[in-house]
């Protein structure tokens, strides 16, 4: 009966155990999308903080000064003094941000995949908006205005495209946009428009309006960070 009963405890005990391994090891995606959802709230905040102290240094002017504690248990914080950044990243597998997404909040920028910029330049002396990622320079030609439209046909909308990884400048000669591959809807008057300008982005966009006689319609030029292709898309 003792061996019986010494078996039967030790064939529980492994039962068990199992159990709790099996629970344990399916639970930890959730447990860990907990945490860091939770450090993302706690760094979100206290970056909230830190640009109000920011702020509030500055406008008591020279001399003044503040201490602030903060506590990072994941991710990676870093300073940049040159670009006047404070940063912090984490990688995670979890859905805690939507991929290629941002929220901006003041100075505060709280996002997934922040790797475009967009500003205004030019290319060989002609008004362009960049779009830029780790992958591609994309030149969009500054076409008009909203208030004063130009004329423009839309396979002169893309100036020039820079391959980084290649190290070389793609050729856009073939390239035609239409719609309906109506030949009217390639030539009109318009403009285009940066949508958002600076660094840290999720994407780089440039949107376009043309009225031809096809009809109305708008054009949206979009760079994604990780993307080594441009989406060109349209709606009237």
């Amino acid at each position: 009966m003792k061996a019986v009963t010494l078996i039967s405890a030790i064939i529980f005990i492994a039962i068990t155990l199992s159990v709790v391994a099996i629970v344990y090891q399916s639970g930890m995606p959730l447990i860990e999308k907990m945490q860091q959802s939770a450090a993302l709230d706690r760094m979100s905040d206290a970056f909230s903080d830190i640009d109000n102290l920011v702020r509030r240094v500055a406008y008591e002017g020279n001399g003044s000064r503040r201490v602030f504690d903060l506590k990072v248990d994941m991710g990676r914080f870093a300073i940049d003094a040159a670009k006047d950044l404070i940063l912090w990243q984490m990688g995670t597998e979890a859905m805690i941000i939507v991929p290629r997404s941002a929220e901006f909040f003041g100075n505060l920028i709280v996002g997934s995949n922040l790797e475009s910029s967009a500003y205004e330049g030019d290319y060989q002396g002609t008004p362009a908006y960049v779009l830029e990622n780790e992958h591609l320079r994309v030149y969009v030609r500054k076409i008009g205005s909203q208030e004063n439209h130009s004329n423009y046909d839309t396979n002169d909308i893309l100036l020039a495209v820079y391959q980084k990884n290649l190290d070389q400048w793609l050729p856009l000669h073939s390239m035609e946009i239409s719609i309906d591959d109506d030949p009217g809807s390639e030539s009109g008057s318009g403009y285009t428009l940066l949508e958002r300008s600076g660094n840290f982005l999720p994407y780089g966009r440039v949107n376009a309006y043309m009225s031809s006689a096809w009809g109305e319609y708008y054009l949206n030029l979009t760079l994604e960070s990780g993307a080594d292709f441009i989406q060109i898309e349209a709606s009237a």
